[in-house]
């Protein structure tokens, strides 16, 4: 089969979640199916490649200039995908085209638009909207990493169930424990000393780094005196906007603001750090959670949208909405050394559970499906 990819968050210069998720669900799928063909479509001229297997997958920049009533989406990406004679096309970025000249299969991670729209334009709000009815109508095939998604999908846009499959992510391939002695160099560089609690931030409220800011100011002074809180992830007006938070909060002593962590960097922060404090408002999945897990780190997430079935029993969940709550999470787990190894003991118990063979597997019968190919035997999710 030919496969058309809609690759754009993978060759972004900076990627974040769904461009490394989807680079380790293609390099597995080249191993499950070394006879297909991927033409990955996106639009940064003079990316080099070498991310995906060579050969296999064909890089393919289409730019539009000036692109403002998002053309390429709506009508240079499926008509590119024709002119190339895909089988299918895969929309993997919570994106589905009005116009399908081609089958197409949708990956939906979450509705967060839809459930936090005052954080969007009104048009981004109504343009997801009727991308997810459209996908929700047309699409060959729907996939999503959590139950929660699904149920969202059948409840609220009356979508057919049995055209959704669930395919839940694995940690990301480079999310491994770092040797303690290989540390020091990338602590400097984040001006970070242990311990300390790490954090993902990001402009999008709904990652609630005020939230986490807010919480770290009412711990006990002997904590934030012992403590640091390392947040990386900041572009550079949110970086200015948070300094500015903490520094009315009298934090600066206790926490680092940091902006883009390169992705090579990660898998120390997180074997260094003593917890990821993860209490994002809204997740479709929730995959930090399993590079924690990974990485032999506890985690402190949300008892809300999909975090608690990601989680399970092997992280301590809080509402994050109730900074006092986050607060209360923080301090038990900082004093609680026991608790910490415990909770990481249970993660890397559930993370043996997924794998990306077994994701590259589902996801292949899933394609296979929406172009009436023969399967083999289905892979549990």
């Amino acid at each position: 089969m030919r496969i058309a990819l809609d690759a754009r968050t993978i060759y972004r210069t900076q990627r974040r979640g769904t461009g490394k998720n989807l680079i380790d669900l293609y390099r597995a799928l080249a191993q499950a199916r070394p006879d297909w063909e991927v033409v990955a479509y996106h639009r940064q001229f003079g990316v080099v490649d070498g991310v995906l297997p060579t050969g296999w997958v064909q890089p393919r920049c289409i730019e539009m200039p000036g692109d403002r009533i998002r053309a390429w989406d709506r009508w240079r990406l499926p008509a590119a995908a024709w002119r190339d004679k895909a089988d299918l096309l895969h929309c993997p970025a919570n994106h589905c085209p009005q116009w399908m000249p081609v089958d197409t299969v949708v990956t939906l991670h979450d509705l967060i638009p839809l459930d936090m729209p005052d954080n969007y334009p009104p048009d981004e709000v109504q343009s997801f909207r009727r991308s997810v009815q459209t996908a929700c109508r047309r699409a060959a095939g729907i996939v999503c990493p959590s139950q929660y998604t699904r149920r969202r999908l059948i409840d609220d846009f009356h979508a057919d169930g049995s055209r959704i499959t669930v395919n839940p992510w694995p940690a990301d391939s480079a999310a491994a424990p770092v040797p303690a002695d290989m540390w020091a160099p990338v602590l400097r560089r984040y001006n970070v000393a242990r311990p300390f609690v790490l954090h993902f931030g990001a402009a999008d409220p709904r990652k609630n780094t005020a939230g986490v800011l807010e919480a770290w100011s009412r711990l006990p002074r002997h904590l934030l005196t012992q403590w640091k809180l390392l947040v990386v992830g900041l572009d550079p007006v949110t970086l200015e906007r948070m300094t500015g938070y903490a520094a009315v909060r009298r934090l600066s002593g206790s926490v680092v603001l940091h902006g883009f962590a390169d992705e090579a960097d990660v898998p120390t922060l997180l074997s260094a750090a003593e917890m990821l404090a993860f209490p994002s408002l809204s997740e479709g999945y929730g995959l930090p959670i399993l590079d924690a897990w990974a990485t032999h780190t506890p985690v402190l997430t949300s008892n809300t949208t999909s975090l608690p079935e990601v989680a399970d029993d092997a992280a301590l969940t809080v509402d994050p909405y109730d900074a006092e709550a986050i607060a209360f999470g923080l301090q038990v787990l900082m004093e609680d050394t026991s608790l910490r190894a415990r909770l990481v003991a249970q993660g890397r118990r559930r993370l043996a559970r997924y794998s990306w063979a077994d994701t590259a597997e589902r996801f292949a019968q899933v394609m296979e499906r929406a172009a009436g190919v023969a399967q083999p035997a289905s892979v549990a999710a």
